[in-house]
Protein backbone atom coordinates (compact mmCIF):
# COMPACT_ATOMS: atom_id res chain seq x y z
CA UNK A 1 0.00 0.00 0.00
CA UNK A 2 1.60 3.38 -1.08
CA UNK A 3 2.38 6.03 1.99
CA UNK A 4 0.43 8.57 0.58
CA UNK A 5 -3.12 6.28 -0.05
CA UNK A 6 -2.04 5.13 3.77
CA UNK A 7 -1.90 9.13 5.28
CA UNK A 8 -4.85 9.54 3.44
CA UNK A 9 -6.66 6.75 5.14
CA UNK A 10 -5.20 7.75 8.97
CA UNK A 11 -6.79 11.46 8.18
CA UNK A 12 -10.25 10.04 7.12
CA UNK A 13 -10.61 7.22 9.55
CA UNK A 14 -9.49 9.65 12.69
CA UNK A 15 -11.71 12.56 10.94
CA UNK A 16 -14.37 9.92 10.84
CA UNK A 17 -14.37 8.46 14.73
CA UNK A 18 -13.43 12.07 16.55
CA UNK A 19 -17.60 13.09 16.65
CA UNK A 20 -19.10 12.70 19.80
CA UNK A 21 -21.69 9.58 19.82
CA UNK A 22 -22.74 6.59 22.10
CA UNK A 23 -19.11 5.15 22.16
CA UNK A 24 -17.65 7.98 23.13
CA UNK A 25 -20.21 9.39 25.79
CA UNK A 26 -20.17 5.39 27.20
CA UNK A 27 -16.08 5.54 27.72
CA UNK A 28 -16.96 9.29 29.42
CA UNK A 29 -19.54 7.83 31.77
CA UNK A 30 -17.23 4.39 32.75
CA UNK A 31 -14.34 6.94 33.24
CA UNK A 32 -16.21 9.40 35.84
CA UNK A 33 -17.26 6.44 37.31
CA UNK A 34 -14.82 3.67 38.21
CA UNK A 35 -11.47 6.22 36.73
CA UNK A 36 -9.09 6.49 33.62
CA UNK A 37 -7.34 3.22 33.60
CA UNK A 38 -10.19 1.12 34.39
CA UNK A 39 -12.24 3.00 31.67
CA UNK A 40 -9.53 1.15 29.32
CA UNK A 41 -11.44 -1.43 29.49
CA UNK A 42 -14.43 -0.30 27.79
CA UNK A 43 -12.01 0.79 24.52
CA UNK A 44 -11.18 -2.84 24.05
CA UNK A 45 -15.20 -3.80 24.11
CA UNK A 46 -15.23 -1.21 21.23
CA UNK A 47 -12.68 -3.09 19.42
CA UNK A 48 -13.84 -5.83 19.56
CA UNK A 49 -16.94 -4.49 17.99
CA UNK A 50 -14.83 -3.30 15.29
CA UNK A 51 -13.34 -6.42 14.86
CA UNK A 52 -16.94 -7.92 14.06
CA UNK A 53 -17.80 -4.87 11.99
CA UNK A 54 -14.73 -5.37 9.70
CA UNK A 55 -15.77 -9.26 9.58
CA UNK A 56 -18.45 -8.18 8.28
CA UNK A 57 -17.68 -6.02 5.89
CA UNK A 58 -14.93 -9.07 4.34
CA UNK A 59 -17.73 -11.46 4.21
CA UNK A 60 -19.99 -9.50 2.10
CA UNK A 61 -22.59 -8.74 5.18
CA UNK A 62 -23.09 -4.96 4.25
CA UNK A 63 -24.46 -6.20 0.50
CA UNK A 64 -26.84 -8.77 2.65
CA UNK A 65 -28.39 -6.01 4.52
CA UNK A 66 -28.74 -3.70 1.83
CA UNK A 67 -30.29 -6.22 -0.26
CA UNK A 68 -33.05 -6.70 2.88
CA UNK A 69 -34.16 -4.01 4.10
CA UNK A 70 -36.36 -5.61 6.51
CA UNK A 71 -33.39 -6.96 8.30
CA UNK A 72 -31.00 -4.06 8.39
CA UNK A 73 -34.50 -2.54 9.97
CA UNK A 74 -34.88 -4.46 12.51
CA UNK A 75 -31.30 -4.73 13.81
CA UNK A 76 -31.48 -1.19 13.65
CA UNK A 77 -34.66 -0.85 16.06
CA UNK A 78 -33.17 -3.44 18.29
CA UNK A 79 -30.26 -1.52 18.66
CA UNK A 80 -32.13 1.99 19.46
CA UNK A 81 -34.48 -0.29 21.65
CA UNK A 82 -30.98 -1.34 23.60
CA UNK A 83 -29.58 2.46 24.06
CA UNK A 84 -33.17 3.39 25.28
CA UNK A 85 -33.06 0.79 27.98
CA UNK A 86 -29.50 1.97 29.16
CA UNK A 87 -30.95 5.43 29.45
CA UNK A 88 -33.53 4.14 31.30
CA UNK A 89 -31.40 2.14 33.82
CA UNK A 90 -29.21 5.06 34.14
CA UNK A 91 -31.96 7.44 34.86
CA UNK A 92 -33.72 5.40 37.25
CA UNK A 93 -30.80 5.17 39.04
CA UNK A 94 -28.89 8.57 38.96
CA UNK A 95 -30.04 9.73 42.18
CA UNK A 96 -26.48 11.33 42.55
CA UNK A 97 -26.00 9.56 46.19
CA UNK A 98 -23.93 6.88 45.39
CA UNK A 99 -21.45 6.66 42.43
CA UNK A 100 -21.83 8.76 38.60
CA UNK A 101 -23.71 5.73 37.32
CA UNK A 102 -25.67 5.04 40.40
CA UNK A 103 -24.60 1.09 39.32
CA UNK A 104 -22.42 -1.36 41.39
CA UNK A 105 -18.86 -0.82 40.71
CA UNK A 106 -17.94 -1.63 37.01
CA UNK A 107 -15.45 -4.68 36.50
CA UNK A 108 -13.49 -5.23 33.71
CA UNK A 109 -15.38 -7.35 32.03
CA UNK A 110 -18.45 -5.60 32.38
CA UNK A 111 -17.14 -2.71 30.96
CA UNK A 112 -15.90 -4.34 27.66
CA UNK A 113 -19.72 -6.19 27.55
CA UNK A 114 -21.35 -2.93 27.68
CA UNK A 115 -19.14 -1.33 25.24
CA UNK A 116 -19.29 -3.78 23.07
CA UNK A 117 -23.17 -3.92 22.87
CA UNK A 118 -23.21 -0.23 22.51
CA UNK A 119 -20.71 0.16 19.35
CA UNK A 120 -22.94 -2.93 17.88
CA UNK A 121 -26.20 -1.01 18.42
CA UNK A 122 -25.48 0.76 15.36
CA UNK A 123 -25.66 -1.55 12.60
CA UNK A 124 -25.14 1.20 10.10
CA UNK A 125 -21.12 0.93 11.42
CA UNK A 126 -21.02 -2.33 8.71
CA UNK A 127 -22.13 0.24 6.10
CA UNK A 128 -19.69 3.29 7.28
CA UNK A 129 -17.15 0.93 7.41
CA UNK A 130 -17.13 -1.03 4.02
CA UNK A 131 -17.88 2.74 2.70
CA UNK A 132 -14.07 3.93 4.02
CA UNK A 133 -12.30 0.52 3.47
CA UNK A 134 -13.49 0.29 -0.21
CA UNK A 135 -11.92 3.55 -0.72
CA UNK A 136 -8.29 2.41 0.00
CA UNK A 137 -8.44 -1.35 -1.76
CA UNK A 138 -6.74 -1.73 -4.73
CA UNK A 139 -8.44 -4.93 -6.43
CA UNK A 140 -5.27 -5.10 -8.58
CA UNK A 141 -3.03 -5.98 -5.64
CA UNK A 142 -3.19 -8.51 -2.74
CA UNK A 143 -6.17 -7.61 -0.53
CA UNK A 144 -4.77 -10.00 2.36
CA UNK A 145 -1.31 -7.55 2.09
CA UNK A 146 -3.45 -4.00 1.94
CA UNK A 147 -6.32 -5.24 5.01
CA UNK A 148 -3.35 -6.22 7.06
CA UNK A 149 -2.12 -2.73 7.00
CA UNK A 150 -5.71 -0.84 7.32
CA UNK A 151 -7.30 -3.04 9.63
CA UNK A 152 -4.46 -2.25 12.57
CA UNK A 153 -3.96 1.24 11.38
CA UNK A 154 -7.40 1.77 12.01
CA UNK A 155 -7.82 -0.31 15.32
CA UNK A 156 -4.66 1.96 16.64
CA UNK A 157 -6.63 5.55 15.75
CA UNK A 158 -9.98 3.58 17.78
CA UNK A 159 -7.89 3.28 20.61
CA UNK A 160 -6.52 6.51 20.77
CA UNK A 161 -9.58 8.42 19.94
CA UNK A 162 -11.65 6.40 22.98
CA UNK A 163 -8.83 6.40 25.53
CA UNK A 164 -8.94 10.27 24.67
CA UNK A 165 -12.38 9.96 25.87
CA UNK A 166 -11.49 7.87 28.40
CA UNK A 167 -9.26 10.75 29.63
CA UNK A 168 -11.60 13.48 29.09
CA UNK A 169 -14.15 11.37 31.84
CA UNK A 170 -11.71 11.18 34.31
CA UNK A 171 -11.16 14.89 34.23
CA UNK A 172 -15.13 15.48 34.29
CA UNK A 173 -15.29 13.00 37.32
CA UNK A 174 -13.09 16.11 39.31
CA UNK A 175 -16.32 18.28 38.88
CA UNK A 176 -19.01 15.33 40.07
CA UNK A 177 -17.57 15.49 43.81
CA UNK A 178 -21.88 16.94 44.69
CA UNK A 179 -24.79 14.92 45.10
CA UNK A 180 -26.63 17.06 42.70
CA UNK A 181 -23.76 17.82 40.07
CA UNK A 182 -23.75 13.66 39.71
CA UNK A 183 -27.37 13.34 39.53
CA UNK A 184 -27.00 16.32 36.46
CA UNK A 185 -24.66 14.35 34.76
CA UNK A 186 -25.98 11.16 34.99
CA UNK A 187 -29.50 12.44 33.27
CA UNK A 188 -27.47 14.46 30.83
CA UNK A 189 -25.79 11.07 29.57
CA UNK A 190 -29.16 9.19 29.81
CA UNK A 191 -30.72 11.88 27.68
CA UNK A 192 -28.33 10.96 25.21
CA UNK A 193 -29.10 7.58 25.22
CA UNK A 194 -32.66 8.34 24.92
CA UNK A 195 -31.71 10.64 22.03
CA UNK A 196 -29.86 8.29 20.30
CA UNK A 197 -32.08 5.29 20.75
CA UNK A 198 -35.19 7.45 19.58
CA UNK A 199 -33.35 8.42 16.58
CA UNK A 200 -32.72 4.83 15.29
CA UNK A 201 -36.09 3.54 16.30
CA UNK A 202 -37.87 7.00 14.89
CA UNK A 203 -36.40 7.01 11.69
CA UNK A 204 -37.03 3.16 10.58
CA UNK A 205 -40.64 3.42 11.86
CA UNK A 206 -40.94 6.48 9.52
CA UNK A 207 -38.76 4.42 6.85
CA UNK A 208 -41.61 1.64 7.60
CA UNK A 209 -44.66 3.80 6.66
CA UNK A 210 -43.76 5.40 4.10
CA UNK A 211 -43.15 2.19 2.46
CA UNK A 212 -46.15 0.81 3.52
CA UNK A 213 -47.92 4.07 2.23
CA UNK A 214 -50.48 3.70 -1.16
CA UNK A 215 -48.58 5.26 -4.05
CA UNK A 216 -50.31 8.37 -5.19
CA UNK A 217 -49.54 7.16 -8.74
Amino acid sequence: MALESWLVFVVVWFLAGIPLGPNAINCISISTHVGFRQSLWSVVGILLAALCFIAAVSLGLAGVMLAHANLFMALKVCGGLYLIWMGIRLWRTGDGSASVSGAPRLSAWRSVRKSFLISLSNPKAILAYGAVFSQFVDPTQSLTAQLSVLIPTALVINALIYGGYCGIGSGVARFLKSARRRLMFNRGVASFYFLAGGTLVGSELVHGLDDTAPSSN
